[in-house]
């Protein structure tokens, strides 16, 4: 018996065999591969160093790619050429590098030194720069991104955020960059720095809710939904979704308990919100949010601590890294 009938997860298509602790995964932009950052295991101070890459029409591992330390999250430039792995480290001793990845060939091409514990990563849609997150540790968080030019693979800016800042997004008219702040685990409330792509600074700051630890920006651009993961300890159970013209927070959803990644359908109809849970008690669902009700319309069971998300372009699919079973989930998202 496969571990997927095991947990009775009837809107799995497949689970495919990736690297230990896999955390994040990310599409090309033609879908025929998928990226997964196999962080490792952080509660044993045991951090991987691969990036899985999966043939979505075989379901099958065809490459693995070496990188730095304790990879947690990755994008794919616009143009499908090129991967950005941020290598987080471990919990004993911090990383501080971005691997690049060249897809034609799944070899490193660059290594890019930037603050400690990279933690998150996002493109702008012109594919010339990348803003990297600097999350720090939980004594000393950082507060810090960095800008790589992709021509030069170089740090050319720095913009100071929040604390301990984490998942990154951007706007689709390349105006505004949006970066959670998971801040300290004894803090009530949580922040997201919105940045001026221009200017590289901050142009206003948006409370919402403890520990953020996703976010998502809708195909029109109206709406970034969050995903309020909570400490791991103390888990939380919202999205925060922000009207990206007014910068404020215009609903709060209550979705399952450890949100951990959140993807938009491309014709921004659903959210789709992978749940991790904590650490007693892992997560292993997906809530279905209709974007205009803002409501959960359905709960679906998935893989052991569902930690990243990503949905193919013809919204059929999501992919699911599951770290705590070491999987890749394949849902179809026409029967959820």
């Amino acid at each position: 018996m496969t571990e997927t009938e095991q947990l009775d997860v009837p809107h799995v298509e497949v689970t495919i065999p990736v690297g230990e602790g896999p955390s994040a995964v990310a599409l090309t932009p033609d879908g025929t591969r998928a990226y997964v950052t196999n962080y490792g295991r952080w509660a044993t101070h045991s951090p991987g160093d691969t990036v899985s890459v999966i043939d979505t029409a075989t379901h099958e591992v065809v490459a693995t790619v070496k990188v730095g330390v304790g990879p947690t999250a990755l994008e794919v430039v616009p143009d499908g050429s090129r991967v950005y792995v941020v290598n987080y480290g471990s919990g004993k001793e911090p990383g501080h590098t971005v691997s690049v990845i060249d897809t034609a060939t799944h070899e490193v091409v660059a290594t890019v030194e930037v603050g400690n514990s990279p933690d998150g990563v996002a493109v702008t849609p012109d594919g010339r720069r990348v803003y990297i997150s600097e999350l720090g540790s939980e004594a000393n968080p950082g507060n810090t991104m960095s800008v790589i030019d992709t021509a030069t693979f170089e740090v050319v800016g720095t913009v100071d955020v929040g604390a301990a800042p984490g998942a990154v997004a951007i706007h689709e008219d390349g105006v505004h960059a949006y970066v959670v702040n998971y801040g300290k685990p004894t803090e009530t409330e949580g922040t997201v720095s919105v940045i001026d792509i221009a200017t590289n600074t901050v142009v206003t700051t948006v409370t919402v809710g403890r520990s953020p630890g996703a976010v998502a920006i809708t195909p029109d651009g109206a709406h970034a939904y969050v995903a309020d993961h909570g400490p791991f300890g103390d888990p939380g159970n919202t999205v925060s979704v922000i009207d990206t013209r007014t910068h404020e927070v215009a609903s709060v959803i209550t979705v399952g308990p450890g949100p951990g990644g959140v993807a938009i359908s491309p014709d921004g109809t659903r959210a789709y919100v992978v749940n991790m849970g904590g650490n007693t008690a892992p997560g292993r669902t997906m809530s279905v949010i209709d974007t205009a009700t803002r409501t959960v319309v359905n709960t679906v069971a998935v893989e052991r601590t569902p930690a990243g998300i990503a949905v193919s372009a013809d919204g059929r699919r999501a992919y699911i890294a599951n770290y705590g079973a070491n999987l890749v989930s394949v849902v179809d998202l026409t029967r959820v």
